[in-house]
C-alpha cells in the first residue's frame, strides 16, 4: 500500500488514535512518577486506578456491543443458548461448595474497598467510617497494595444491590459461571482444527474441577483473575477469527474489544500483567505475518495506556515485601519446594483427580502431533498462569489457603483436558463395553478428589468463626453505636459503624463524652482473632478494658481463641477519658431528668399545713 492510500485509510488513523493516547498518557505517568512520592502516588492511585477501569470496561462494551451481530452469526442460537448454560451450570456448581471466607480477613479487605468505591468514587480501604441507614461516610481510609480490579466488580453489584457480604458470595457464583461460558465461547469461535466437542468438554471440565467451585464460592480474587483472562483469550481468538486473511488487517471493534479484555485482566492480581504474552501467542498461532497488522498494533498501544494507572499502583508499592519476612518475593530458591507441591497437585490426587491429569496429557500429546502451534499457546498459557507461582515465597499449594493459586491455572488445564476427552470419546463410542468401563472409571476418581469441594477444612477456621461473632452481634448492636476493632471492614459490610484503634485513639482518651453524643448507641470494643494472635494488640484493647472496667457484652470460645465485645461507654470511662462535660444533657437523660422532676410534681404528697401561731399574751 502506498503512503497516500495509507493515510486515506481507517486503518492509520486508528492505529495513530492508540498511538496518541499512549502518548498522553505515558506524559501524564512520567509527571505522577517525577513526584518522588510513592505514598502519595499510592493515595492517588485510589482514584485513578478506577478510571483506568472504567476506561477498559467501556472499550469492552463499545467493541463487543459492535461485533455481537457478527458473533451470533458465526456462532448461531444454539451455541449461544449453551454458554448460557455453562453461566447456569458454574452458578449452580460452585453451590455445592460451602460459602466460606477462607483467607483470614483479606477477603474483607476487598468487600470493603469495593462498598467505599461504590459510595464515594475511590477504591479505598476504610479504617473508620460510619455507615448508618444505608449510607457511607468515609472518615480514615488507606489504598491498598493489591490491584482493585475485584473491589472495582463488587463496587458495580454494590450500586444496586447493597454492600454486603451476601451479594459478594453470589458475585463470585455468576463470575465462575461467565469463565465458563467465555472459554466454550472461545474454543468454539478458534479457528483451530480441534476434536469435535473440544469446547463442551473443556467447558464443563473447567466447573468441576473441584477447587474452581471450592474457591467460587467464597469472595476470593483468583475467580475473577482466572475469568479475566479467559475473557482476553476469547477477546484474542475472537479478532483471531475475523481477521482479514489477504491483509493480515482486524477491525476497530474487534481491536477495541482486545484491548479493553487485555487491560482489564491486568487489575486483578500482581502477576496478571502476563496475560499480555498470551494474547501475542495467540495472534501468532495462525499468522506469522501478525505484526504486520496495524489494528493488532493500535490494540497494544491502547491496552498499554489503560494498564498505565494499574502499573503505577504497583510501581509505587514495589518495595513492598508482600508478606515475605526476609524480602524476597521471588527467588529460585524457592522452586525446589513449590514445584514438588504444585505439580504433586495433578499427581496426588488431594485436589485434582489423576484422571484429569490423564486426560490433559493426552490432549496436550495430540495438540503436538497435530496442532504445533496451538500447542504453544497452551503451551505459553500454563506455564505463565502455573509457573509464575513456582517462583513466588508463598506460591507453594502446601501453605493451604494458596491452593488458590491452582484456580488461576485451571483453564488452560482445562482446555488440555477438553482435547483429550474428545479426542478420546469418539473411539470410546466404537467400543462400548470399554467405553462404559472408562466412564464409571473417571467418574468414580473424579468424585474422589470432588469429595474436597463440599469440605470447609481447618485452614482459618477461627478467623471464620470471628466473622459469624461479628454477623451474630451486629444484628444486635444499635445502629447508632460505634466498634472499635482490629477488623473494621467486617463491621462495616454488615452496616454498623466502626474503626481501628489508631484512628481513633486520641479522641476515645480525650473526648469519650463528645463520642458518645454522636454515637448515642454506645461505644464498644471487638475482641477478636487478631487480638488473639497478636501480644501487643491484645494488650491495647486490655488497657481500654481496664481503665473503663467495661460492661461484657457478649463472649464466645472457639479453640484456643476467645471472641467477645465490650462497651467502653461506662460510669467509669466517662470519668476517665470523658473529657469537658457536654453543653447539655443527653437525650436520654434529659428524658430521665423530665420524667424524675415530673414525678415529684404530681405524685410527692402534701406539704402538711403550717401550725396556726400561739396566740400571743395581751400587753399590760
Amino acid at each position: 500500500m502506498t503512503i497516500p492510500r495509507l493515510l486515506l485509510s481507517q486503518r492509520f488513523y486508528w492505529l495513530l488514535a492508540a498511538v496518541l493516547t499512549l502518548s498522553a498518557t505515558a506524559y501524564w505517568a512520567r509527571g505522577m512518577i517525577a513526584t518522588n512520592d510513592p505514598d502519595a502516588l499510592l493515595h492517588h492511585a485510589g482514584s485513578f486506578t478506577v478510571w483506568g477501569m472504567h476506561a477498559c470496561v467501556i472499550a469492552i462494551v463499545a467493541g463487543l456491543g459492535s461485533l455481537a451481530p457478527t458473533i451470533r452469526r458465526l456462532l448461531g442460537d444454539r451455541r449461544l443458548l449453551i454458554a448460557l448454560g455453562f453461566v447456569v451450570l458454574g452458578y449452580l456448581a460452585c453451590g455445592l461448595a460451602p460459602r466460606l471466607n477462607r483467607i483470614l480477613f483479606d477477603e474483607h479487605i476487598y468487600m470493603q474497598i469495593g462498598q467505599t468505591l461504590a459510595h464515594t468514587g475511590r477504591a479505598e480501604c476504610a479504617s473508620y467510617a460510619r455507615t448508618e441507614y444505608g449510607n457511607f461516610d468515609l472518615v480514615d481510609g488507606w489504598v491498598n497494595k493489591q490491584p482493585n480490579g475485584l473491589p472495582y466488580l463488587h463496587a458495580l453489584v454494590y450500586r444496586v444491590f447493597g454492600a454486603s457480604v451476601a451479594v459478594s458470595h453470589q458475585l463470585n457464583r455468576v463470575v465462575i459461571g461467565l469463565a465458563a461460558a467465555a472459554l466454550y465461547l472461545a474454543l468454539a469461535l478458534a479457528p483451530w482444527r480441534l476434536p469435535k466437542g473440544t469446547a463442551a468438554a473443556a467447558a464443563a471440565l473447567f466447573l468441576f474441577t473441584p477447587l474452581v467451585p471450592w474457591w467460587g464460592h467464597t469472595t476470593a480474587v483468583e475467580p475473577a483473575a482466572a475469568a479475566t483472562a479467559i475473557l482476553a483469550f476469547l477477546a484474542a481468538v475472537l479478532y483471531l477469527r475475523l481477521r482479514d486473511p489477504d491483509t493480515i488487517q482486524g477491525s476497530v471493534a474487534s481491536s477495541l474489544f482486545l484491548a479493553g479484555a487485555t487491560a482489564f485482566a491486568a487489575y486483578f492480581r500482581p502477576e496478571s500483567l502476563l496475560v499480555f504474552p498470551l494474547v501475542a501467542a495467540v495472534l501468532w498461532s495462525e499468522e506469522d505475518r501478525f505484526m504486520k497488522d496495524f489494528f493488532a498494533w493500535a490494540a497494544l498501544a491502547l491496552a498499554l495506556a489503560l494498564i498505565l494507572p494499574n502499573s503505577l499502583q504497583l510501581f509505587a508499592v514495589r518495595n513492598e515485601n508482600w508478606g515475605a519476612t526476609d524480602g524476597r518475593r521471588f527467588d529460585f530458591a524457592f522452586i525446589a519446594q513449590n514445584f514438588r507441591s504444585n505439580a504433586g497437585y495433578f499427581f496426588t490426587s488431594t485436589w485434582f483427580p489423576l484422571a484429569g491429569t490423564g486426560l490433559a496429557l493426552l490432549g496436550y500429546a495430540w495438540l503436538l502431533g497435530q496442532r504445533l502451534a496451538t500447542a504453544v499457546v497452551l503451551t505459553v498459557w500454563f506455564a505463565l498462569s502455573w509457573g509464575i507461582f513456582v517462583l513466588f515465597y508463598a506460591g507453594g499449594y502446601h501453605y493451604g489457603a494458596s491452593s488458590r493459586y491452582a484456580v488461576v491455572s485451571c483453564a488452560p488445564v482445562a482446555f488440555a483436558m477438553g482435547v483429550g476427552l474428545a479426542w478420546l470419546l469418539p473411539a470410546l463410542r466404537r467400543r462400548p463395553l470399554v467405553g462404559y468401563a472408562c466412564a464409571a472409571i473417571f467418574l468414580l476418581n473424579w468424585t474422589s478428589t470432588f469429595v474436597y469441594a463440599p469440605t470447609e477444612t481447618r485452614e482459618a477456621a477461627a478467623a471464620r468463626e470471628d466473622v459469624r461473632f461479628i454477623e451474630q452481634q451486629a444484628a444486635r448492636l444499635p445502629h447508632a453505636a460505634l466498634v472499635l476493632s482490629r477488623a473494621p471492614t467486617a463491621w462495616l459490610l454488615e452496616g454498623r459503624n466502626a474503626t481501628d484503634l489508631h484512628a481513633i485513639q486520641g479522641q476515645l482518651e480525650t473526648g469519650l463524652r463528645e463520642l458518645v453524643r454522636q454515637y448515642p448507641g454506645g461505644i464498644y470494643l471487638h475482641f477478636g482473632y487478631w487480638d488473639n494472635c497478636e501480644p501487643a494488640m491484645a494488650r491495647d484493647f486490655a488497657r481500654l478494658i481496664t481503665l473503663t472496667e467495661a460492661s461484657e457484652i457478649a463472649r464466645r470460645p472457639c479453640q484456643e481463641h476467645i471472641f467477645a465485645l465490650y462497651r467502653l461507654d461506662t460510669p467509669a470511662g466517662l470519668e476517665r477519658f470523658g473529657g469537658p462535660p457536654p453543653a447539655e444533657p443527653d437525650r436520654i437523660e434529659r428524658l430521665d431528668a423530665l420524667l424524675a422532676r415530673t414525678r415529684q410534681e404530681l405524685l410527692a404528697p402534701a406539704p402538711a399545713p403550717a401550725p396556726d401561731p400561739a396566740p400571743s399574751a395581751p400587753s399590760p
